[in-house]
C-alpha cells in the first residue's frame, strides 16, 4: 500500500519529531482561541463529516448534502441525527451555506463559507507545513502557501476525496488509535501526553499526573475527562499508573502516537499527488 510505505518513510525521517511538535503547535493555537468549539470539532466524528463536507465540496461538480449524509452514515461517523445536528451548528455559525439545488428541488446543495475555508485552511497548514519540511524536493508544499484559501483546500480535498471513496482513513489504516481520538479533545490530549514524554526534554517514560489539571484547562476538558483516559490507555496496556503523581507511558503509546501521525502526514502528501495528478 503506497500510503502505508509513505507513512513508513516519514517515521524514519530526520525531521518527523519536529514535524510533530509543529502539527501541535499550529493546532493548539487555533485551538486557544475557541477552546469549547474545537474540543468538539477535532473529535474524531466531526472531523471526519467536516473532512467528507469538503471532499464532496471540492470534488463534485454539484455537491449534494444528502451525499455527503449517506456516505457519513455508511462509513459509521455518525448517526443520521447527529449528522443533521452538526449541519445545523455548522450553518449557524455561518460556516456552511445550503440551497435548494436549481436542478432538482429534491436536493440540498451546499457552499463552505469564506469564514469556514478560513478556518480549515489553518488546521490543514499544520499537516502542509511540516511537509514541505520533510519533502523538500515536493514544490507544491511550499507553492500551497502562495494559494488562496480555496485553492488551497481545493488542491488538498480534491485528493482527499480519493482516500475516502478508497475506504483510506485514518480509523481503517490505524484502528487501534480510535479510543483516543474519539474523545473531545482527543487528538490533542494524545499529542500533549506525547510531547511531554517525548518533546524536547522528555525522556520518553513518564508524564506527570499533577499536570492533568493544567492539561484539561489548556483543552477545556475535565480532569476526569482526562482521567478516564488516562484510565483507559492503562487498561489497554499503553500507560503505567504508578501513584497519585506518576504515570509511565509505556512503548506502545510513543509507536502508536507516531504510527497516528506518520499515517496523518501520509494522508498529507497523498491528498495533494492524487490532486495534481488529477488536474494534470
Amino acid at each position: 500500500m503506497a500510503i502505508d510505505h509513505s507513512a513508513q518513510a516519514f517515521e524514519r525521517h530526520v525531521d518527523f519529531e519536529s514535524s510533530i511538535r509543529a502539527h501541535y503547535a499550529v493546532l493548539l493555537d487555533n485551538y486557544s482561541k475557541r477552546p469549547f468549539f474545537y474540543k468538539s470539532a477535532l473529535k474524531y466524528s466531526r472531523l471526519m463529516v467536516s473532512f467528507a463536507l469538503l471532499s464532496e465540496y471540492f470534488s463534485k461538480p454539484m455537491p449534494l448534502l444528502c451525499e455527503v449524509k449517506a456516505f457519513c452514515v455508511a462509513q459509521g461517523f455518525c448517526s443520521r441525527n447527529s449528522l443533521e445536528s452538526i449541519f445545523l451548528l455548522f450553518r449557524a455559525l455561518g460556516f456552511m451555506h445550503v440551497r435548494v439545488n436549481p436542478e432538482d428541488s429534491r436536493f440540498r446543495t451546499f457552499t463552505p463559507s469564506t469564514q469556514a475555508c478560513r478556518e480549515v485552511r489553518v488546521m490543514m497548514t499544520s499537516i502542509t507545513d511540516p511537509l514541505a519540511v520533510m519533502c523538500p524536493e515536493r514544490a507544491v508544499f511550499t507553492q500551497l502557501r502562495e494559494l488562496d484559501d480555496r485553492a488551497f483546500l481545493a488542491l488538498y480535498f480534491k485528493g482527499y476525496a480519493t482516500l475516502l471513496n478508497n475506504k483510506l482513513a485514518i480509523d481503517v489504516l490505524l484502528p487501534e488509535c480510535y479510543w483516543l481520538v474519539k474523545r473531545d479533545g482527543g487528538h490533542m490530549l494524545m499529542l500533549a501526553i506525547y510531547n511531554d514524554a517525548c518533546g524536547q526534554g522528555g525522556n520518553g517514560a513518564s508524564f506527570r499526573s499533577s499536570s492533568y489539571l493544567a492539561l484539561a484547562q489548556q483543552l477545556s476538558v475535565s480532569k476526569t475527562h482526562v482521567i478516564r483516559l488516562v484510565q483507559e490507555g492503562a487498561d489497554k496496556g499503553y500507560f503505567k499508573i504508578h501513584s497519585k503523581t506518576q504515570l509511565e507511558v509505556l512503548p506502545p503509546f510513543i509507536s502508536l502516537v507516531r504510527r497516528f501521525m506518520a499515517f496523518t502526514f501520509a494522508s498529507g502528501l497523498h491528498s495533494v499527488e492524487l490532486s495534481q495528478t488529477h488536474n494534470s
